[in-house]
């Protein structure tokens, strides 16, 4: 995304409009030298996206997978079988990066890809009963995380901090550009 895009989907949505940033909100100053890239929202939002994922990538070392693995069973375990097209909306990943992390796991024997029976060019994706076995220790994870980040903020600023990170994901999609492996 380049900045006059950024800036035109801030002005759509009611942002950078010159109200006054929200507390804790780092302002743009033009005067200033250089932007305070570690007070702004996309740095915290990456640096939050950092610790979350080292935690939980902890959490679950003992079942021998990644997290973007477990994300995909997360997604297999209440929708399944989904394609691997189905699959990438879901998460709102590329298709290629699916593909490379489904490759993954089935060559761990979790999931396996079928052709449909009553259309062969659609393939399904469909959890084995070692992928449906992870469940339980990765349900666990995620729960301990959640409630230790609960625990830290405050069941409402969590939830307010979960909503207010949802709203800004849903923005950021309806305006960003894909890249063309996607």
């Amino acid at each position: 995304m380049n900045a006059t895009t950024l800036a035109k989907a801030g002005t759509r949505t009611g942002t950078g409009s010159g109200e006054e940033p929200a507390s804790g909100a780092a302002s743009i100053n033009a005067e200033d030298p250089f932007p305070r890239f570690k007070e702004g929202l996309a740095y915290q939002a990456q640096l939050l996206a950092r610790f979350t994922q080292n935690d939980y990538l902890a959490r679950i070392a003992g079942t021998g997978i990644a997290p973007a693995q477990a994300y995909v069973l997360g997604e297999l375990w209440f929708h399944a079988p989904l394609s691997q097209v189905e699959l990438a909306r879901r998460l709102d990943i590329g298709k290629a990066t699916v593909g490379q992390t489904l490759a993954r796991l089935e060559r761990s024997g979790l999931v396996e890809r079928l052709r449909m029976g009553t259309d062969r060019r659609r393939i399904m994706v469909h959890l084995t009963e070692k992928g449906r076995a992870l469940r339980e220790p990765l349900r666990i994870a995620a729960i301990e995380q959640e409630t230790v980040l609960a625990g830290l903020l405050g069941e409402a600023e969590a939830r307010e901090l979960g909503h207010a990170l949802q709203r800004v994901n849903e923005l950021f999609s309806a305006v960003m550009l894909r890249s063309p492996s996607d």
